[in-house]
């Protein structure tokens, strides 16, 4: 049975940068959906998303929901209803107890369904060890009709993991060994038509996709908070071969946080 649709108001935020004459209201839904997302055509546009402190955390407690408040979580919405593919690795997937993506918002529903797009992005998730639960929320749709989860994994992956998988799962081979390609999962997302591709962690697949040159665009939310502790940041890895340059495009804000859109130079 499909899931109902809540009518959620995206409430107006302000956008600080660019502007003329100091902060001016703006509606986030029409902002977002009218970004250009286009990227040099052999592949999808690579939207990468986080969460983290003003000193840099990008999570308390093991998850980033106690960085978040109501004005982080309409932005994310509206973010996600301008992807096609959600994109996450396993270990957040575990850590967040990630579910299969909702239907959105009335007025994103309506973008949607005018560009052509299914109601609900597709969930994909990188795991090498093929380490997650048959019974976790991920793998329960929202409506029948949608596409089952996609898994990205390595052919050295556990033969047990895979058989439990693929009841529930689109499991695809995309590495060899133990260690996912991400060159072959965004490879494997442009065959299928994918055209936006929203990366939200964790910090090790950013780090991979970053490192690539797969990344297009960096959606980065600062909560007002400050966390301290051995916090992670929203990439974590060696030093990049070549740092990556950004490009600030935007600033809003709302209830404390700034959420800011970088372009990769």
């Amino acid at each position: 049975m499909p899931q109902r649709r809540h009518a959620v108001t995206v409430r107006a935020v302000q956008q600080v940068f660019p502007t003329n004459s100091g902060a001016v209201v703006v509606d986030p839904v029409d902002l977002i959906h009218d970004d250009l997302r286009r990227s040099n055509g052999t592949r999808p546009w690579v939207l990468m998303n986080m969460i983290s402190s003003a000193d840099g955390a990008t999570v308390v407690d093991g998850v980033s929901g106690g960085l978040g408040g109501d004005a982080d979580r309409r932005l994310l919405g509206t973010l996600r209803g301008a992807a096609d593919v959600i994109l996450v690795g396993a270990g957040t997937v575990r850590a967040e107890n990630y579910r299969s993506p909702r239907t959105p918002e009335d007025r994103v529903a309506v973008l949607r369904a005018t560009s052509g797009r299914p109601p609900r992005p597709r969930l994909a998730v990188v795991s090498a060890s093929l380490s997650l639960d048959p019974t976790a929320m991920m793998f329960s749709p929202v409506d029948p009709s949608d596409p089952p989860p996609l898994i990205y994994t390595a052919t050295g992956a556990p033969v047990e993991g895979r058989h439990a998988l693929t009841r529930m799962a689109e499991v695809v081979d995309a590495g060899t060994g133990n260690r996912v390609d991400v060159n072959l999962v965004v490879a494997d997302l442009a065959k299928r038509g994918v055209g936006v591709v929203l990366a939200e962690g964790g910090p090790s697949l950013n780090h991979q996709l970053v490192d690539a040159g797969l990344v297009d665009e960096l959606n980065l939310t600062i909560s007002p908070l400050l966390a301290a502790g051995t916090a992670r940041r929203i990439l974590a890895g060696p030093v990049l071969r070549t740092p990556a340059g950004l490009k600030l495009d935007r600033v809003l804000t709302a209830d404390g946080f700034l959420f800011c859109r970088y372009l990769l130079a």
